[in-house]
């Protein structure tokens, strides 16, 4: 019996039924909201993104976007990745100890956890990055050019999900010049697969060129705007040197303490056994991609597809050791792994989650216990958000009601109020940022807006003459991301909401 069906598969199908059950458990994430709106103006690109999340949730529309139906292509990649990380050991030569470890590990990691039950733009890059390192391992090894095709196709399909995954593929051809492995790169097939990836992710390229690079100004903005959380805690930060120390940390948080002494021993392994100096390429890869993200200030989660194939490394490396050492190690990381198990996925409901994280010491210390997990506080409180706009809406008077603009100004107010609204009689809603930008104003002239957030509240204030306050959304459950969100009512604009528009525009995170 084959590794894979021996060892992947129960894990895979162990992961599947793990996000399946819990994928509905609580409600949609801020970006989510963001997709379906997305999935509703299909396009090759998009502002701030490639067009694979909108492409999945595309998929979810005949299931009227249910969570589970929204969510199960990141379901399957987070199994399907599972499976590959097993699959990898096996390769290398790991036997059934790195194996179960490798695969346990990476089911159990934490961000893999969290990317795996929500959708998002990184969701599919453990499986992109692990398949683009499988795929230069095989053909490090010897593989023929069906490898160099195949490592085309995962570029292509990881650079539709997230342009990140540039950086791997730099860092890859780097560490095969700087070790022996450079050969490999010596063929016909590799500037051929380059130019298979640009062949395949053209349409993409084409839309961002056509639309003046948004992405950039995108990232220049992501850059400039890294708020703290509510309990002080700053994972992000514009200075070069404190984004550096919390890049770090977030590798800690996202892929279990006690797991990184296996994880950099993926990156060590190669230059000190005989049997794996044929991936230091993979190791010097990891190091530039690691490097590479605390130089240009990247939020911790950009690099997370890279930790799966470290750890497959990391345990083949480890079976070496003494059995009782090697026990050890793998067993204290899968405690962990665990232990943080419900901050990682919605396994609790979450007022026994907020009990759980004030039993750990992480909440409550001072003040009540609150939701300190930010993902999973970015899935509540939406449908409370349209029925407090939906109050403001049915208070106004008819011939008002019958003109007025609901404007929110960031894209996951927009994508909660256009998904829950119509529940509630709302028109659809519009924002300035991102692709909810380019899908302009939907004809409205403007002259009466209800606006919904802070962000932009001080350009508003320039372009209508009055500008009041008129109630505010809050859910407790969000308090370690966003505080109540204001809503204001705007009357009397200096200019028609078409000539006011490219003035509120704004891109970014």
């Amino acid at each position: 019996m084959s590794a894979l069906a021996r060892v992947g598969l129960p894990l895979a199908l162990l992961a599947l039924v793990l996000h399946v059950a819990t994928a509905g458990r609580y409600g949609y994430f801020r970006d989510e909201l963001y997709f379906i709106a997305c999935a509703q103006h299909l396009a090759w690109g998009y502002v701030d993104q490639p067009p694979l999340v909108a492409l999945a949730a595309w998929f979810a529309k005949p299931f009227g976007y249910a969570l589970l139906a929204l969510r199960i292509l990141p379901i399957l990649a987070a199994a399907l990745t599972v499976a590959l990380v097993v699959e990898l050991v096996r390769f290398l030569g790991g036997g059934r100890f790195a194996q179960w470890a490798a695969g346990l590990l990476s089911l159990l990691l934490p961000a893999y956890l969290l990317l795996g039950n929500v959708l998002t733009t990184t969701s599919f890059e453990p499986l992109a990055w692990t398949l683009a390192i499988y795929c230069t391992l095989r053909i490090v090894r010897g593989g023929g050019a069906s490898w160099w095709v195949a490592l085309a196709v995962v570029f292509a399909f990881g650079l539709y999900g997230k342009y990140s995954i540039a950086l791997l593929a730099f860092a890859l051809f780097a560490g095969l010049l700087a070790t022996p492995q450079r050969r490999a790169v010596a063929t016909p097939w590799f500037p051929l697969a380059i130019a298979l990836t640009f062949l395949f992710v053209s349409p993409n390229l084409i839309w961002q060129a056509a639309h003046g690079w948004p992405i950039f100004e995108v990232l220049r903005g992501d850059a400039a705007h890294r708020p703290a959380f509510e309990n002080g805690l700053a994972l992000e930060s514009r200075n070069l040197l404190a984004n550096a120390g919390a890049f770090v940390l977030e590798q800690l948080l996202y892929e279990n303490p006690v797991a990184a002494p296996i994880w950099i021993a993926g990156i060590v392994a190669p230059f000190v056994l005989r049997s794996l100096r044929d991936l230091r390429c993979i190791a010097v890869a990891a190091v530039i991609v690691l490097a590479a993200a605390i130089a240009f200030g990247a939020k911790g989660y950009y690099v997370i597809g890279i930790y799966g194939s470290l750890l497959a490394i990391g345990c083949v490396g480890l079976e070496s050791l003494r059995p009782a050492w090697r026990a050890s190690a793998a067993g204290a990381a899968l405690a962990v792994g665990l232990l943080v198990l419900p901050l990682a996925l919605p396994v609790l409901p979450v007022d026994r989650l907020i009990g759980y994280t004030h039993l750990l010491g992480l909440t409550g210390r001072e003040g009540p216990p609150h939701l300190v997990q930010p993902v999973f506080a970015e899935e509540f409180g939406w449908e409370r958000l349209a029925r407090d706009v939906a109050r403001v809406y049915d208070a106004l008077p008819p011939r008002v009601r019958a003109r007025v603009t609901i404007y929110a100004d960031t894209y996951g107010d927009a994508g909660a109020l256009d998904f829950f609204g119509p529940r509630y009689g709302l028109p659809p809603a519009i924002s300035s940022q991102n692709s909810y930008y380019l899908w302009g104003t939907h004809g409205d002239d403007g002259t009466t807006v209800i606006a919904i957030g802070a962000t932009r509240i001080d350009l508003l204030r320039r372009y209508y003459r009055r500008v009041r306050l008129v109630g505010t959304s809050y859910d407790p459950l969000k308090w370690i991301v966003e505080g109540p969100a204001p809503i204001y009512l705007c009357e009397d604009p200096v200019a028609p909401l078409p000539v006011i528009w490219p003035h509120l525009r704004w891109y970014g995170a």
